[in-house]
């Protein structure tokens, strides 16, 4: 199932606690995208966070392995996990009226 995954850095963290886990978050990430865990990742362009595309089993499966990224386990980040299902609102244009 794919899940989307908006990680934000939490209110009133200071930069000078972020910088330092920067890249233990990245290599943690590189071993999601290698398991193909993790499909597709961006920043939020204020950079006040990500937001991830990820493959997993269920919501809480996805939920567990966010728990593993370094900003998660010092509490800078909260994820918010929400499963995803196909859009079918295309079936709207074939419909005879």
């Amino acid at each position: 199932m794919q899940v989307l995954v908006i990680a934000r850095v939490k209110a009133g963290i200071s930069i000078d606690r972020v910088l330092p886990l920067v890249s233990a978050e990245a290599a943690q990430v590189w071993e999601f995208c290698t398991v193909e865990q993790i499909r597709q990742m961006y920043y939020i362009a204020d950079m006040s966070g990500a937001v991830m595309l990820w493959e997993g089993e269920s919501v809480e499966s996805v939920t567990q392995e966010t728990q593993k990224l370094p900003m998660v386990k010092e509490g800078i980040l909260t994820c918010e996990v929400l499963p995803l299902k196909s859009y079918t609102g295309y079936a709207s244009l074939f419909v005879k009226k």
